[in-house]
C-alpha cells in the first residue's frame, strides 16, 4: 500500500526490493537543537554505557557485566530492575534517563559505549552513533562492515569486535584524556557535518522528488 519505504537499515533495502517494494537507505542523525538545550556540560564521567538492558540486548549482557568488573564505567537506562541482584551492573546503575537527561549523560561523559541490538545485524545504525558523537563524547562502538563510510575509525570514533578489546579501549582514553579528547572532537566535528537533520533533508529531497516525478508519469 506504499510507494516507498525509507530504512536506515542498509541491509533491509534489498531485502524490500526483492520481495517487490521500492525502497530506499535514508540515514538517521543528529539534532543540534540539543546543544542550545544543554548549554555547557563539564565532562565529569570517565566512561558510561546509556542505553537499555532488555531481551532485544541479551547478547550484550555478559559483555557490559565483564565491562562493570574491569573499567569503571557507569550505566544509565532502563531495565535494571531486570538484573540479578548478584550483577557488577546494579551498583553501577544510576537508573533512567530521557530526553534532555540522556542527551546530558552522554555530555557528561569523556567516553562512552555503544552497542547494536541484533536487527543491525553486522551494519553501524543506531542514534547512539549521532546522539554521543554529538554532544562531544569519545564514540567507542561494535565494529561494523559500514562504520568507515560514517565515521573515520580511529580518528573520529573508536570500535571494538569483542568485550576484552572495548575494556581495553575505555582504559586506554581514560588514561590518555588528550588524546580522547581530540577523536572526540573530531567525531562531534564529523557529526555536526555530515549526520546533522538539516543535512538529511538535503539528502531526502531529490529522493522524494524523484519518485513524485515517477509518479505523475
Amino acid at each position: 500500500g506504499y510507494d516507498l519505504i525509507m530504512t536506515s537499515f542498509p541491509h533491509f533495502v534489498p531485502r524490500l526490493r526483492a520481495m517487490g517494494i521500492a525502497s530506499e537507505y535514508f540515514r538517521i542523525g543528529f539534532d543540534t537543537r540539543v546543544l542550545d538545550l544543554l548549554g555547557e556540560v563539564t565532562p565529569d564521567i570517565e566512561a558510561s554505557f546509556v542505553g537499555g538492558i532488555s531481551r532485544h540486548h541479551g547478547k550484550a549482557l555478559p559483555m557490559l557485566e565483564a565491562l562493570a568488573r574491569s573499567t569503571p564505567i557507569e550505566f544509565f537506562g532502563y531495565g535494571a530492575d531486570r538484573l540479578e541482584r548478584t550483577s557488577p551492573i546494579v551498583a553501577r546503575h544510576h537508573g533512567e534517563v530521557w530526553g534532555l537527561d540522556m542527551y546530558r549523560a552522554l555530555a557528561r561523559s569523556r567516553v562512552t559505549l555503544n552497542r547494536h541490538i541484533n536487527v543491525a545485524e553486522n551494519f553501524a545504525n543506531n542514534m547512539r552513533l549521532y546522539e554521543a558523537t554529538g554532544v562531544g563524547a569519545l564514540l567507542i562502538t561494535d565494529r561494523k562492515d559500514n562504520l568507515g563510510d560514517l565515521f573515520e575509525v580511529g580518528r573520529e570514533v573508536v570500535a571494538y569486535a569483542s568485550a576484552e578489546e572495548a575494556a581495553e579501549l575505555i582504559r586506554h582514553y581514560i588514561a590518555h584524556p588528550d588524546e580522547a579528547r581530540q577523536i572526540a572532537a573530531a567525531g562531534q566535528a564529523r557529526t555536526l557535518r555530515d549526520h546533522t537533520y538539516r543535512r538529511r533533508m538535503e539528502e531526502l529531497a531529490p529522493v522524494l522528488e524523484r519518485y513524485l516525478e515517477g509518479a505523475e508519469r
